[in-house]
């Protein structure tokens, strides 16, 4: 009997130890579209000066390149492709703007076709490169790509979550969530989500009203968001949650601030909050966890040259990411930095701002308008967007937290990663820890 007591109890140490060197909380915080230059205007906005964001103070501060195989400049080969024929570094830059300035490389940019949501969703998730168009599908082979979350579902370790400013069927979540070789089949992606992935929880705008009952029938509690902190009829811990996120607005700049630099339109959907929220849910849940949380207003407000809709959701990336740095350094809560890693990342850039002048702390474009008898013009004395679509720019990558040192596998001697790197992280984070 002592044997085996004794052999129990180093079973037990062995398990503790293995289980301490594991990673249990991963936060992918995704910022669609996001260019450097649009974390430049937010810095100097809040601070007037640069590299002030909560992210510019982690240890792992990288960029990556999103081509998709469209702009590859030659015969792409899945296993010996030249990664400078996808983003050639000597036209480009090894660093992206305002770092790096060049008419040249603004020519580059314009004359190669873009990645689209659905390539580089797929790339982060799947590590493949694949054609614009699709979500975890390989056209060359027509078939389906297994990504990340399917590897996390089989090990059934994780749970996962989602939190999106947009549709969950849509932009990087699709991507993680789901396979398609159309990533405008709206409907049956959602079917997928609901019926096959199933994250524990999510939140997110829902525009296919029949997708909740699709959602309840898969054993979803639907409720909207500000609901989750009222009395339910039932215990919330027992169930996967659809969080629908109604009246979400991005906050608005405030011009010469002195203390709130941003007004919020709702102030009870604030998208940390939201972030918040659903992390203590799975805390509560005791059970290790992935979760991504995406803005895609800054994509949307780049497309729309709204600067300041770009400077409102970048600024709601910010304020997510340092709620969720400070809850993890709490002590309120069982994660640490020991235990927790979170990944910021923007998957592509949008836009093409470009300064024309740098402007100081509190400032917002200003306009000077002509006018003539048939048309009026309004002209931005301090920024210029150069397009309303993607190009293939270098974006920024961060990392803190356990085992963020992963990323240094992957970067290269010109401090670039490639977006296929963020699934070998992850995979090296889940799969081959």
């Amino acid at each position: 009997m002592k044997k085996i007591l004794i052999t129990l109890f180093f079973i037990y140490i062995l398990s503790i130890n293995i289980y301490a060197d594991k990673i249990k909380y991963v936060f992918l915080i995704v910022g669609d579209g996001m260019s450097v230059s649009n974390e430049v205007a937010l810095n100097n906005f809040l601070y007037g000066r640069d590299k002030m964001l909560i992210w510019n103070k982690f240890p792992i501060q990288t960029v990556m390149t999103t081509w998709s195989i469209d702009s590859y400049n030659g015969k792409y080969s899945e296993n010996n492709f030249d990664c400078e024929k996808g983003y050639d570094t000597n036209i480009a830059g090894a660093v992206p703007y305002p770092y790096y300035n060049s008419e040249k490389a603004d020519g580059y940019f314009k004359d190669t076709i873009p990645t689209d949501y659905a390539a580089a969703s797929t790339a982060m998730a799947t590590g493949k490169k694949v054609y614009n168009g699709a979500l975890c599908y390989d056209k060359k082979s027509n078939k389906l790509i297994e990504n990340i979350v399917d590897k996390i579902n089989k090990r059934n370790e994780y749970n996962v979550a989602l939190v999106t400013t947009d549709n969950f069927y849509n932009y990087v979540s699709a991507g993680f969530l789901s396979h398609n070789r159309t990533k405008t089949s709206y409907n049956k992606i959602a079917e997928e989500i609901l019926s096959e992935t199933k994250p524990e929880i999510i939140a997110s705008q829902n525009d296919i009203y029949e997708m909740n009952n699709v959602a309840q029938s898969n054993g979803y509690y639907v409720l909207d968001y500000p609901e989750i902190n009222k009395p339910q009829v039932f215990n919330l811990l027992n169930k996967k949650l659809f969080l629908r996120l109604k009246n979400y607005y991005v906050p608005q700049p405030i011009e010469y601030f002195s203390s709130d630099s941003f007004e919020y339109r709702n102030p009870d959907t604030k998208f940390s909050s939201i972030v918040s929220d659903v992390t203590n849910l799975l805390l509560e849940k005791k059970k290790p966890f992935f979760l991504l949380a995406e803005i895609t207003d800054i994509n949307k407000a780049n497309c729309e040259n709204d600067y300041n809709k770009m400077l409102g959701a970048v600024y709601e990336l910010n304020e997510t990411v340092k709620k969720i740095y400070d809850l993890i350094n709490s002590n309120d809560t069982d994660m640490s930095f020991d235990n927790s890693i979170i990944i910021v990342v923007s998957p592509y850039s949008s836009g093409m701002l470009r300064f024309k002048n740098y402007l100081a702390k509190g400032n917002l474009p200003r306009q000077n308008i002509a006018y003539s008898k048939t048309t009026i013009v309004k002209m931005d004395t301090n920024i210029d967007y150069k397009t309303k679509d993607n190009i293939n720019e270098l974006t920024g990558c961060y990392c803190t937290g356990a085992r963020s040192n992963l990323f240094k596998k992957y970067i290269n001697g010109k401090n670039i990663i490639d977006n296929t790197d963020i699934y070998n992280v992850l995979n090296d984070i889940f799969v081959n820890e």
